[in-house]
This record gives structure tokens, C-alpha cells and sequence, in this order.
């Protein structure tokens, strides 16, 4: 059995900050980090980590060197992901406080680009003896549950982000 990750790549932004920003404030952070993230990145290199067979199929734009090369770095195949000339990899703005609360700004950038051609050209190198994992930070997820069943593959799907 293999495993396809049709997931979410995502450049994390996260600020540290005093306090959550209310609305019409300006306030000064006292750090930022940039992180790897997405949960369909962070779910296939857990499973990779995991020692899986993964495969990973989504779209990043030209700025998302760093997480096609995390995801490579740590097993995962990659020869699915679709790099897209005119469309920025999707990132997250994270605000954390002091309390460690926070609040997350999310942009889908060229994880809303997974088109049902894509889709069907990526399905049709798994069959049902294939498990594929999905999440809510693409687009199209309804189709690639449906042509998925069709084919017999087991469908696992972390519904969040709820939306």
C-alpha cells in the first residue's frame, strides 16, 4: 500500500507579540519566524518520519524551494508536486502572545489551484490498494474524495480547517 497526500503547503509567518491584535491597532512584535508548515506538509512528513511510503501531490509557487526540499529531505516523494509559475505558495500569518494564544490569518495562495485535471492525472497512478490522506486547506477535496472511492483507494480526511 502507498500513501497520497493530496496536501497543503504552507510558508508559516509567526509573529510574537505582547497581546493578540484587536481591530485599529498597530503594535511593534518582538519576533519573526518562518516556518515549513500546511498540514498536508507537516501530515506527510509524519508519516514519512513514520517510515511510510509517501507520496505527496499539491501546488507551490516558485517562492516554495524550502518546503519541496523539507518534504524531499525527509523521504517523502515529491515527483506530484506541482510548482506554479503565477501563483504564490500559500502561507499563514500566526500571531502568539505572551499567554501563548493565537490567532492565524491564512492565505490558500496555490493550494486553491489543485484543479480536477491534476487530480485525475495524479489518481491514475494509484489504485485501490492505495490509501489517499487529504485535509481542508486545497481545493477541489469533494472531487478527490469521490474519483478516489471510484477507484477503491481508502480515503482519510482531517476535516480541518473547518470553514
Amino acid at each position: 500500500m502507498r500513501l497520497l497526500n493530496f496536501g497543503s503547503c504552507n510558508i508559516d509567518h509567526v509573529y510574537s507579540l505582547e497581546n493578540i491584535v484587536k481591530s485599529g491597532e498597530t503594535v511593534s512584535t518582538y519576533s519573526l519566524e518562518l516556518f515549513e508548515g500546511g498540514k498536508g506538509l507537516n501530515q506527510s512528513v509524519a508519516a514519512a518520519r513514520a517510515g511510510l511510503k509517501v507520496f505527496h501531490a499539491g501546488c507551490i509557487g516558485r517562492d516554495g524551494g524550502m518546503l519541496s526540499d523539507l518534504l524531499d529531505s525527509n523521504g517523502v516523494d515529491i515527483r506530484y508536486l506541482r510548482v506554479l509559475d503565477d501563483e504564490r505558495t500559500g502561507h499563514a500569518i500566526i500571531q502568539v502572545s505572551r499567554a501563548g494564544e493565537n490567532c492565524i490569518l491564512l492565505y490558500g495562495g496555490a493550494n486553491l489551484r489543485v484543479d480536477k485535471g491534476y487530480i485525475d492525472e495524479v489518481l491514475a497512478e494509484f489504485s485501490e490498494n492505495d490509501m489517499l490522506l487529504l485535509q481542508n486547506e486545497i481545493s477541489n477535496v469533494d472531487y478527490l474524495v469521490d474519483a478516489a472511492y471510484k477507484k477503491g483507494m481508502t480515503v482519510v480526511l482531517n476535516p480541518s480547517p473547518i470553514n
